[in-house]
């Protein structure tokens, strides 16, 4: 049975570049960049403007590419269709984002972005950002900002997520449940109810999803429910809640050197002769997440709106790693709140507000004994707060220019005690409050007719030390480690031509100053320095031609290709690591080109199919650049059918295979490893079938 399952969706999958297949009604409907850029709406900046007119490197995802474009439920895929967004699983389900970045910061985790989901920060007080809690499936729209956003969004130097659900319109209610099943093990279901009235809008989702995994120990199980819900408190205010819950688990295999990677990829890390391999120590995550939060928005009169957001998370955190054990446990509080004014005329919006956060992570390290904790090492307390204050002014002014002046206050402080070094007391209590900042962004943006539009954009960035970077595994506190800062500089054009060619090219300029890398003790222990100057040159571009005319029926024929490229030049301007001069040297972890291909198409009759091809150039992989990447082939389809049956059921029948191309590659590589482990084999090629059953 399973071999007559490989063989069919293998014989399918290679099939894909050569049919014209199709999409439904609803998912054509669904797509954002089918419809012309003076209508799709975006959140960026609060300015609720249409994307032509928005003066930032914004991309889109709608949930058509969130949850159908690829057979398995995952983010990664889909962010990295995006020019100038990287998003790494160096184990199933461990995520890395990295936005016009180069993952030197981030051994594992979100770092250096803020995520927002509706109106209610995900990342919390010191800088991280659980972002593997979410499941793809509960999501409608990603929108990400691209470069310092801190003039509304607070401390980053990579740029801000900001997700949402699954939209529905009013009077409907309805109901869809999937299961999924695939190579190494891969399972899954899915349950979304939606209801909607004229008053209120309710989504719960449900999602399950677990794989055995290519590589020795490297099982990964994740759950996740999520409840939103808006209701019309009167005609002037609404209120929405958000809940979610995410209980996640899965096994960290560890880096291999390249001569173990080309041996056997699918190995976990091996014993040496000090310290025990990966699967010996049960070198793992389980990590469960609950995230409440509550936002009320008052509309006062025509020209005056103010949205306050609540909110509290809490996070326990256990990881057996080779050489210990580490609990943890983090207790987040936060508020924020967002006043625009706009006068009759809508001349211009005038935006103020601010952002408060609390986190209190307590934090217990052990011998780790075969998996088994042993003896306490360290028992420490960190507290993080953070505010900011921002304003923001959006001026219309003659020959369809619109100009933006935004500036923020903000401040960011640390409280770490160690109550006790492997069982006797600890050294007590250090501070670390870090200068306030004043973070400022001028853009502008020009209209050239109704289908195009040129905007500039520059913006500082300032980026304070996680906790995770400032109490790293490396066990000690780095009161010493100074915040990014940088400035960068944007050039764009973006537009539609002839009603079918869509292109959004821009080229950047970021230098930063006290760049924070990663450092690695023997053990594998990390901690992070800061690595002087960087300048970090790119040109993002995407195109998209619809190779079939625009049909006016929601139901029309669609076939459309597409191409998101990305270019980078980032180079150390001045980085001395003892007595070595790195000056002039790449900066690891970012390829100079990156390219992504892909065909969309679609038929009235129910078929559709998406194929999309990505290539990597080699890069470096640690700071002396003495070490190289592998080029990048990646070959990923889905074909699909999906039919009304009656009045009220739809049936989404879909087969996607990915890594087609068979290469043993890395999806996320371990940038200055100790020991020259580099190398976080991805899947070979591998195929997912599944079914989806709607209820309207």
């Amino acid at each position: 049975m399973k071999t007559s399952l490989y063989n069919a969706c293998y014989f399918a999958a290679c099939l894909v570049p050569c049919q014209l297949l199709a999409q439904s009604t609803e998912l054509t409907a669904d797509t954002l960049t089918a419809r012309p850029l003076n209508e799709v709406v975006v959140r960026a900046y609060e300015s609720n403007r249409t994307l032509l007119s928005t003066a930032a490197s914004v991309g889109l995802l709608s949930r058509r590419e969130l949850t159908q474009r690829f057979a398995t439920p995952t983010l990664v895929s889909a962010m990295n269709t995006l020019p100038g967004v990287r998003m790494d699983e160096r184990s199933p389900g461990s995520y890395r984002l990295s936005i016009r970045g180069s993952l030197i910061r981030s051994p594992f985790g979100v770092r250096n972005v803020r995520v927002y989901y509706q109106d209610m920060p995900l990342t919390d007080a010191s800088g991280n950002t659980p972002i593997n809690a979410l499941d793809v499936r509960m999501l409608g729209r990603v929108e990400v900002i691209k470069g310092p956003s801190g003039s509304l969004y607070g401390s980053n130097t990579g740029g801000t997520v900001l997700l949402s659900g699954p939209a529905t319109t009013a009077g409907t209610n309805q109901v869809e449940v999937g299961y999924l099943a695939g190579s190494y093990g891969q399972q899954g279901y899915s349950a979304l109810a939606q209801s909607a009235g004229e008053s209120s809008n309710i989504m719960l989702s449900v999602n399950h999803l677990q794989a055995d995994g290519y590589r020795d120990h490297s099982q990964s199980v994740r759950d996740n429910v999520a409840i939103t819900g808006t209701v019309s408190l009167s005609e002037k205010q609404s209120l929405t809640g958000l809940f979610i819950y995410s209980d996640l688990y899965y096994e960290t295999p560890g880096g291999l050197t390249e001569a173990q990677f080309r041996a056997n990829p699918a190995a976990s890390r091996p014993a040496t002769r000090t310290l025990p391999g990966s699967a010996e120590q049960g070198a793992a995550i389980n990590q469960k997440v609950a995230y409440l939060g509550a936002s009320h928005r008052y509309v006062w009169n025509p020209r005056w709106q103010t949205t306050n957001v609540l909110f509290t998370s809490a996070t326990e955190f256990n990881n057996p790693f080779i050489t210990n054990y580490e609990r943890r446990t983090d207790q987040g509080l936060g508020g924020r709140s967002v006043t625009r004014f706009s006068p009759t005329g809508g001349l211009y919006t005038l935006t103020i507000g601010g952002e408060w956060q609390t986190n209190r992570t307590g934090s217990r390290n052990f011998g780790n004994r075969k998996g088994q904790i042993d003896t306490l090492q360290t028992d420490d307390e960190l507290r993080a707060q953070q505010y900011n204050l921002f304003i923001q002014d959006e001026l219309q002014l003659p020959y369809g220019i619109v100009g933006t002046l935004g500036l923020s206050y903000n401040q960011t402080q640390y409280q770490f005690t160690r109550f006790s070094v492997a069982s006797k007391p600890g050294p007590g209590q250090q501070n670390r409050s870090f200068t306030p900042v004043g973070l400022l962004r001028v853009a502008v943006s020009k209209s050239l007719g109704q289908q195009a539009a040129l905007f500039f954009n520059v913006s500082s960035g300032y980026s304070v030390p996680t906790s995770q970077e400032v109490l790293s595994s490396a066990g000690f506190f780095n009161a010493d480690l100074e915040p990014e800062r940088g400035v960068q500089a944007e050039l764009g054009l973006r537009g539609r031509l002839f009603d079918r060619l869509q292109f959004d090219v821009v080229g950047y300029s970021l230098g930063l100053r006290n760049t924070i890398v990663r450092r690695s003790l023997a053990n594998g222990a990390e901690y992070f320095v800061n690595a002087g100057r960087t300048q970090q040159l790119g040109l993002e571009s995407y195109l998209g031609y619809d190779l079939l005319p625009a049909s006016n029926a929601v139901n029309g024929p669609i076939l459309k290709v597409w191409q998101s490229l990305t270019l980078t030049n980032y180079t150390y301007l001045s980085y001395q690591q003892l007595a070595v001069d790195l000056s002039g040297n790449k900066v690891p972890g970012v390829a100079p080109f990156t390219g992504v291909w892909g065909l969309d198409a679609a038929l009235p009759m129910g078929l559709y199919a998406h194929v999309t091809y990505q290539f990597l150039t080699p890069f470096a992989l640690n700071d002396a650049n003495t070490a190289t990447a592998d080029p990048t082939r990646l070959l990923q389809a889905t074909i699909g059918y999906k039919q009304l049956i009656g009045r009220h059921i739809t049936a989404d029948l879909y087969a996607g295979g990915d890594n087609l191309l068979d290469q043993t590659y890395s999806l996320g590589y371990d940038l200055n490893a100790v020991g020259n482990r580099y190398y976080n084999a991805a899947p070979r090629r591998n195929f997912t079938v599944g079914l989806r059953l709607g209820i309207k």
